[in-house]
């Protein structure tokens, strides 16, 4: 059976320095004559699609792009990011996350694990971003930035073009989803597929804390162990056998538990399968 992995990019596989946003501020410059302000945040773990969208209605007040302004952006947006990629390159603002590269060529070596990107970076963007680092050769697929405006539509479209490339159906149970922000878990669980975050990357703790991944981890180095006992490549050291590796009611996690202060309240959240199932339908 396949075991589909898909790797969010910014924050999980690579730090591009920032490039993209400079991109981004550079194209609403040219384009409209004004910088847009905004913290990072704002456009962490989103597609470039709701970004553009997201970016416009802050120097609109408010109005949303037409079909034909969307494309305007994303051409220019284009047409700007390979120049600030290698302004990050020249001035070793880009680095690989930790422990990454080893991860991947370790992965490689499973005849049933294929490797994917989950991104909202628009595919063309994707691999101007990836190419400083050698590590897109890893991937044979993906869902992208231009697949739709949420991180659910990317995540699926990947899971189909895995389907379609390896002639072979992946169940949601059989997809692992690897990002940095919580919205790359909130996009996995309400997928119905496994979530794994980096603490080390772009994304904000408390939001973090709150969504709820099945592993939490600071880097591929350090914690790659964990990695593989969550993806079932290795036992669990204490013998517990298991599907998924930080979730409730196992002696393993009762050490995770007490290493990160985990309340009821959390893991209530550990154990539903999409947020629309909480009261207030969101994870904050």
């Amino acid at each position: 059976m396949k075991k589909l992995v898909l790797f969010d990019l910014d924050g999980t596989l690579v730090d591009a320095g920032g490039c993209g946003r400079r991109a981004l501020e550079r194209a609403m410059k040219e384009l409209y004559g004004v910088t847009p302000k905004f913290e990072h945040a704002l456009i962490s773990g989103r597609t470039d699609l709701d970004n553009f969208s997201l970016v416009y209605g802050l120097i609109k007040k408010g109005k949303k792009p037409t079909a034909a302004e969307v494309m305007k952006m994303r051409n220019k947006y284009l047409e700007l990011l390979p120049q600030e990629v290698q302004f990050s390159v020249r001035n070793k603002k880009y680095k690989l996350v930790s422990g990454i590269k080893k991860f991947l060529e370790l992965l490689a070596t499973h005849k049933d694990i294929i490797l994917g990107l989950g991104t909202g970076n628009l595919e063309e963007g994707a691999q101007l971003k990836l190419a400083p680092s050698g590590l897109g050769s890893f991937f044979s697929i993906g869902g992208y930035g231009e697949d739709g405006h949420t991180r659910e539509e990317m995540l699926q479209a990947a899971v189909k073009r895995a389907e379609k490339k390896f002639k072979t159906k992946i169940s949601p149970e059989n997809v692992f989803v690897i990002g940095d922000t919580h919205r790359d878990i909130v996009a996995a669980k309400n997928c119905g597929f496994h979530s794994a975050v980096l603490t080390s990357g772009f994304g904000e703790a408390q939001k973090i804390l709150r969504a709820a991944a099945e592993l939490e981890a600071k880097n591929f180095t350090k914690d790659l162990p964990l990695f593989c006992i969550w993806l079932g490549l290795k036992t669990d050291p204490k013998g517990v056998k298991r599907g998924r590796y930080i979730m409730p009611a196992t002696a393993i996690e009762h050490v995770f538990f007490s290493r990160t202060g985990i309340d009821e309240d959390r893991l209530k959240m550990l154990r539903i399968k999409k947020y629309e199932d909480l009261e207030s339908g969101t994870i904050m």
